[in-house]
Parts: C-alpha cells; structure tokens; sequence
C-alpha cells in the first residue's frame, strides 16, 4: 500500500546524509558517498521519497548515450520497504527519463534480489542478460531492460 502523503522530489546536496544512510543499510557493497554526491551532477533524474519530511528512499537514473536511460541504484529504508515507495520512485525514474528522450531503461540486479526483480518485472522490465561476478562478493547481475519509446 502507498502512503497518500508520499512526495517525490529532485534530490539536493542537503539530503546526501539520509540518502549514504539509506545506501548503507541496504546494500552489501554501498557506493560511497562521494559518489551517490557526483550523480547529483549527472543527467537524468535523482529523486527522493518524503513523507512528514523524512526521506524514506531515493533512486538514481542517468542518460547514456542520449537515448538510453540507466537507473544506478533504488533503495528504501527499511521501515518503508515492501510499501510501495519503491515502486513509485522507479515509476517517477522511468517517467522522468523519458521525457529527456531516453528510448530504453536498463538496470543490473542481483540474481538472489527476488524482491526487486518481482518490483522490476511488474514494472515491464524484461531479464535479457547476464553479467557473472559483477558484484564485489562474485555474485552475478541480471541485466533488465524496458522499451519507453
């Protein structure tokens, strides 16, 4: 279920702690915050989840190549997670994409993800690759991909 006062906005340098903490929570290997601080200066679209003013996820999607969009990474904070927060930032990642003219999305996943590879497929994203050991752990990447055109 969503929450009725969920705000999605464009990310800020002043929500970069919230969103390292985000990261860090849930992903093995986190990008550092160096990093999550430099796709803020990419093309695309990096947006945040409020509710009451707490960020309660973000995701990063950039432009490559003019018409192919890329989302980086989607997270939630775990009290949010399974409520459809993340659902709403791929939804708004996509849209905003698609409007700077990408013709197709793609993202890496890993194989043991079953949760978000469900969120993916329900969004139409389709598994068309494999990357082996593509994480830091050895663990290897679905590679999926939506037509926006």
């Amino acid at each position: 279920m969503s929450s009725p006062y969920l705000v999605i906005r464009d990310a800020s340098l002043d929500d970069l702690d919230e969103i390292y903490k985000i990261e860090k929570e849930s992903f093995p290997d986190p990008y550092p915050k160096g990093l999550l601080k430099a796709f803020l200066f990419f093309p695309g679209a990096y947006l945040v989840a409020l509710s009451e003013g707490l960020i309660l996820g973000y995701a990063i999607g950039v432009v490559r190549y003019e018409t192919v969009g890329h989302i980086i990474s989607i997270a939630v904070s775990k009290e949010k997670r399974r409520s459809g927060v993340g659902r709403q930032l791929l939804a708004k990642s996509v849209e905003r994409l698609r409007l700077k003219g990408v013709q197709s999305v793609r993202l890496e996943v890993r194989e043991s993800n079953v949760e978000a590879i469900d969120l993916y497929k329900k969004a139409g994203f389709l598994a068309e690759d494999k990357i082996e050991g593509y994480y830091v752990d050895g663990e290897s990447a679905l590679v999926m991909y939506l037509s926006v055109k």
